[in-house]
Formats: structure tokens, C-alpha cells, sequence
């Protein structure tokens, strides 16, 4: 079944998102890595060294956790074990799916109320060293949550309403290099 018109503008629409967030992990992980590296060669060649590296790389590395987490969410290459589930038939492997995005919702609703919290009772409280309200490390779960969780909605009406197994992905698979 095809899906209409509106299903694959907001899919095209999710494509572009999802290129503007692998820029923007591309981004981070370049300045985590010249942060880093650059603290070493001032730590070893010169006796000094950048006193904020550490706290904002680790800032850093939570970001690119969870916008990893929704790239790898949108392109459907999550760890998973589904021989089971491609082995049944067409509609009980749609249910299998939507009962699986269903409870992805619930982890997601779990994790951004949780994140959320967390930002509130810490946007007072600084990192020692940066100055930078520790809330911006929550901040990553808190958007983690919510694209996985715009994912695995859109994943779940595509199962409900019959236009895929439960994947809404564009269709381009990235097999890695």
C-alpha cells in the first residue's frame, strides 16, 4: 500500500532533520576531538593545557550518545535481534511492531520526564571549571527522547495503518563503510 502524499512529505521532511543532526554530530565530534587533542600536545609539549576540556568534552560526548541514538533510530540500525518477528506473517508482524514502538513511546515519555526534571533542578547549578549550567547535559536526553520518540510514533501509525511493517525509514539504507 502506498502511503499518501502527506506520509511522504513528513518522511522527507524527517530525511532532511536527519542530515541537519549528523552535520551537527559531525560538528561536535570534530570540535570534541580538537578540543582533546589539543589538550594533549599542551599538556605533554608545553606544560599547560585548556582547563574547560575536560568538563565540555564530556558534555560533548552525552550529546553525541543521544543524537546518535536518533540517527541510529531513524535509519533503523539499532541493535536488535528479529528473526522471530521477520518470520511471521505480514499482519502479526505489523501488531509485533506496533506493540514494540508502543513500548519505545512509554521508555521515551519515561526518559524526557525524567531529563526534563533533572534540567529544571539544574539550571542553577554550574560546572565547576566551564561555568556552563550542568542542565545542558540533561538537555541531551531530554532531545534524545523526544526524536526517538517522533520516530517510533511515526514508526507505529505506519504499522497501524498498513503502509509499512512498522519502519518509515526513507528506504535508503546506509550499510556503513
Amino acid at each position: 500500500m502506498q502511503p499518501p502524499p502527506i506520509v511522504t512529505g513528513i518522511i522527507r521532511a524527517a530525511d532532511l532533520v536527519l542530515a541537519a543532526l549528523e552535520a551537527f554530530l559531525v560538528l561536535v565530534l570534530a570540535a570534541m576531538i580538537v578540543l582533546v587533542f589539543g589538550n594533549v600536545v599542551l599538556r605533554y609539549g608545553f606544560d599547560s593545557g585548556i582547563t574547560v576540556t575536560d568538563e565540555v568534552s564530556r558534555m560533548m560526548f552525552v550529546w553525541i550518545a543521544f543524537a546518535g541514538a536518533i540517527a541510529v533510530s531513524r535509519r533503523h540500525q539499532q541493535l536488535g535481534v528479529d528473526f522471530v518477528v521477520a518470520a511471521l506473517p505480514a499482519l502479526p508482524r505489523r501488531i509485533v511492531h506496533l506493540l514494540g514502538n508502543l513500548a519505545i513511546l512509554f521508555c521515551c515519555w519515561v526518559l524526557v520526564s525524567g531529563a526534563w526534571g533533572q534540567m529544571q533542578l539544574n539550571w542553577i547549578n554550574t560546572a565547576p571549571v566551564s561555568g556552563l549550567p550542568t542542565a545542558l547535559t540533561y538537555a541531551a536526553p531530554w532531545l534524545g527522547g523526544i526524536g526517538i520518540g517522533c520516530v517510533a510514533f511515526a514508526n507505529a501509525m505506519g504499522a497501524a495503518f498498513g503502509y509499512t511493517d512498522g519502519a518509515m525509514a526513507s528506504g535508503e539504507e546506509d550499510h556503513g563503510a
